[in-house]
């Protein structure tokens, strides 16, 4: 690991052959770029507006503890606790906006922990700990959450990720994503309600318009591949634990036509799961947790 700076912030490089990411610390252990070699696979604008880091189109932030839109009681931006202490619910939380810092770290590798403070306590009043660790091989990037809960009660959580992967709007019929999945499903951003509905295919380039914000439920995420049609680069999705729940939902979502990128978010859970349960995770007093997504790249 070497500290650098990149657009005049400080920011970590980890490192593994042709294969390196730049991650920054002060800014939600936001993982900034990620590139092997000529490959730039997850990018970030230049210039970008580091007052607002969390708004950028760009690299992968750390969602946490909520996912998404969050309604209570059909207004969004708030949910509902066990005790019905109605808080405000930021848009996939708040860890993408909170200073992280390091634990450990190594040429290839940087382990990161944010604790509750003051700050977080009235959005989420729980002694959480969450670290988030990134780990390179020459073809991998592994991200790894470990969530604790710190406290005597009981803590409701979710995390995920928002890779802004680099894909120029006029490349999106060259790029084929493979997501197999049981339904699909999208959010009503009117009163925060969830709608399913039975997968129709599981492969379509990314010009296909379908994709754009629509949930893909209970996926068979190893086998969730963005392959380029005519230079062989691949990517791969591979969840380094046994347990097959750790990714309940993959969401895809563009901004716009003329956008350059194109997202593809393993969630622990969907949108207002503290409200609606679906894929909520619950730690009792002093329990822990982690969950992992390896992405695989083939440069050919």
């Amino acid at each position: 690991m070497s500290l650098e700076i990149f657009q005049n912030q400080p920011v970590f490089k980890i490192k593994s052959g042709a294969s390196e990411a730049l991650i920054s610390t002060g800014h939600g252990a936001h993982l900034l770029t990620w590139r092997c070699g000529d490959w730039s696979i997850i990018a970030w604008p230049d210039p970008a507006d580091w007052d607002r880091a969390s708004h950028v189109r760009g690299g992968d932030p750390v969602l946490f503890p909520f996912i998404a839109r969050t309604f209570h009681e059909g207004k969004m931006g708030f949910w509902s606790d066990a005790k019905a202490v109605v808080r405000p619910a930021p848009m996939h939380g708040f860890a993408k906006e909170s200073p992280f810092t390091v634990l450990e770290s190594g040429s290839d590798f940087i382990r990161l922990r944010l604790d509750a403070n003051d700050a977080t306590i009235g959005f989420y009043p729980f002694k959480f700990r969450l670290e988030v660790e990134y780990r390179l091989t020459e073809d991998a990037l592994e991200t790894i959450y470990h969530v604790a809960n710190r406290g005597d009660g009981i803590m409701p959580w979710t995390a995920g990720h928002h890779y802004y992967f680099n894909v120029p709007a006029t490349e999106r019929p060259d790029w084929e994503l493979t997501l197999p999945c049981a339904n699909w499903g999208s959010q009503d951003f009117r009163d925060g309600s969830i709608h399913m509905r039975s997968a129709e295919h599981e492969v379509a380039t990314l010009a296909d318009a379908t994709w754009i914000d629509r949930f893909q439920m209970n996926p068979d995420f190893d086998k969730i591949q963005l392959r380029h049609l005519t230079n062989g680069r691949s990517l791969r999705f591979q969840n380094p634990n046994p347990s097959p729940s750790d990714w309940p939902c993959v969401t895809t979502w563009t901004e716009k036509p003329e956008a350059d990128f194109f997202c593809i978010e393993p969630w622990s859970a969907l949108p207002d799961a503290v409200h609606n349960g679906i894929g909520l995770r619950h730690l009792g007093a002093g329990e822990s947790a982690e969950i992992s997504c390896r992405i695989i790249a083939t440069n050919a």
